[in-house]
C-alpha cells in the first residue's frame, strides 16, 4: 500500500497501478431493474420507445420483456450512498457539502482531487431485462496521461470495467477516460468558457443556428428499418435536446449521478467550468435516443462510442446530435450497420465523432 503521508503523491505512482487488477465496491446490485426506476430516465431524454414500457411491443420485437435503455448500464451498477448501520454522512450544512462517492479506486494514489469523463465507450451484450441485477465485477487502469489544461493540473487516466448480472453473464464493457487534476486557483485566468480541458476546439461551420426548442419525440413506432432500406451516406434524423437547470437536476436524480459539477454553478466554477453541464450518461442517453428512433424497434444497440467530450454542454446550451451511415456490411450472420455520431451546441461539435454499431433485420432473412 502507497504511505501518502510519507511521500509526495506523484503520476508516477498512478502510473505504477496500469494493468493490476484494482478491488472493486461491494454492493454494486442494490438495486434491480424497476418500471419505476426507469421512467425518470425516459422522462429526461422524452424517450417513447415502447421497448422500455410495453412488455407486449418488446416481446414481439423479439425480446424476453422489458428492459432498461443500455445507457443506464451504469447507473444500476451504482452503490448506495447510504445504507442502514452506517453513520450519517452529513458532516456539514453548508449548501455546496458534497458527499464522496462511495466507489472506491483500492489503493491508487491519485495526485488530484476534481475529475470529470472525457471519453466514452460502452459496448453491449445483453439487455438488462426487470428484475436483473448488475455490478462492476473487474476494473483496470490502462493508461495515465499527465497534462496541464485549462481547468488544472491533472492527468488524463483511462480505466477498462467489466459488468456482469445477477448470473455472472457479462452484460457489458466500458472503456472511459477521465481528467483527474487540481484547479488553478480562481481569478488566474484558468476557469474554462467554452473549451473543455483544453482538449477541442469550436469546429468551423458547426453549432450555428441551432433550435431552442427540443425535436418532437419519435410517437408512431409501427415502421421499422430494414439492413436493405439502408445507404452509405444517409443522414440519422436530428435531435435537439435544450439544457436546463431543472432538466440538469432530474437528470441527475434518474442516473444518480449527484456530482454537484453537473447541477450547481457555484460548485462547477471551484472545479475550474463556467457553469455546470451536462454529464456523460446524460449525453449518451441523447445518442441512445437519436439512434432508437432511427433504427426502429427490432433494431439491436451493440456498441456506442468511443467518443470524446470536446467542449462542455451548459445549462442554457441546446444539444443536437446529429449522424449519418458511415457504413453497412453482414458478419456472422448479423446485418451490421455502423454510424457516425456527433452532438453539438452554439459553439460548435462538443461530443465526438464517434461510431454506434447496431444490428438492423432483413427483408429477406434467408438471404442473410
Amino acid at each position: 500500500m502507497f504511505d501518502s503521508a510519507e511521500t509526495p503523491v506523484t503520476w508516477e505512482h498512478t502510473k505504477a497501478w496500469i494493468d493490476r487488477p484494482l478491488s472493486v465496491y461491494e454492493g454494486g446490485r442494490c438495486d434491480a431493474v424497476e418500471a419505476s426506476t426507469i421512467r425518470p430516465w425516459l422522462e429526461v431524454l422524452e424517450f417513447g420507445c415502447p421497448l422500455h414500457y410495453d412488455e407486449k411491443a418488446a416481446k414481439e420485437a423479439g425480446y424476453k420483456g422489458l428492459f432498461a435503455p443500455y445507457t443506464m448500464l451504469q447507473t444500476y451498477s451504482s452503490p448506495a450512498n447510504w445504507q442502514p448501520g452506517q453513520p450519517t454522512l452529513w458532516q456539514s450544512n453548508h449548501p455546496n457539502f458534497t458527499l464522496r462517492s462511495p466507489v472506491k479506486q483500492g489503493d491508487i494514489p491519485l495526485p488530484g482531487n476534481c475529475s470529470f469523463v472525457t471519453d466514452v465507450g460502452i459496448e453491449y451484450f445483453q439487455p438488462l431485462y426487470l428484475g436483473d441485477t448488475v455490478a462492476l465485477r473487474e476494473r483496470r487502469l490502462v493508461n495515465v496521461n499527465p497534462k496541464r489544461t485549462r481547468v488544472g493540473e491533472g492527468a488524463f487516466l483511462t480505466w477498462e470495467s467489466r459488468f456482469c448480472n445477477q448470473h455472472g453473464d457479462l452484460v457489458g464493457v466500458a472503456r472511459t477516460s477521465s481528467y483527474v487534476y487540481v484547479p488553478h486557483p480562481r481569478g488566474g485566468g484558468k476557469t474554462v468558457s467554452a473549451e473543455q480541458g483544453g482538449r477541442g476546439a469550436s469546429i468551423s461551420g458547426a453549432g450555428t443556428h441551432l433550435s431552442e426548442r427540443g425535436t418532437v419525440p419519435r410517437s408512431n413506432w409501427s415502421t421499422q428499418l430494414f439492413f436493405e432500406d439502408v445507404k452509405e451516406g444517409d443522414d440519422v434524423p436530428q435531435v435537439a435536446f435544450p439544457i436546463t437547470i431543472q432538466r440538469l437536476v432530474m437528470e441527475a436524480g434518474a442516473n444518480r449521478d449527484f456530482n454537484g459539477i453537473h447541477h450547481n454553478r457555484e460548485i462547477a466554477q471551484l472545479h475550474g467550468a463556467a457553469d455546470m453541464f451536462c454529464n456523460n450518461f446524460f449525453l449518451q442517453g441523447m445518442w441512445e435516443r437519436t439512434v432508437r428512433e432511427y433504427i426502429g424497434l427490432r433494431g439491436i444497440i451493440g456498441k456506442i462510442g468511443p467518443f470524446r467530450m470536446r467542449i462542455f454542454n451548459f445549462a442554457g446550451d441546446t444539444v443536437v446530435v446529429k449522424g449519418n451511415v458511415l457504413r453497412k456490411f453482414r458478419q456472422d450472420g448479423q446485418n451490421l450497420v455502423e454510424l457516425k455520431m456527433w452532438s453539438e451546441n452554439s459553439r460548435g461539435i462538443s461530443v465526438g465523432p464517434g461510431p454506434v454499431l447496431v444490428t438492423l433485420p432483413s427483408r429477406s432473412p434467408e438471404k442473410v
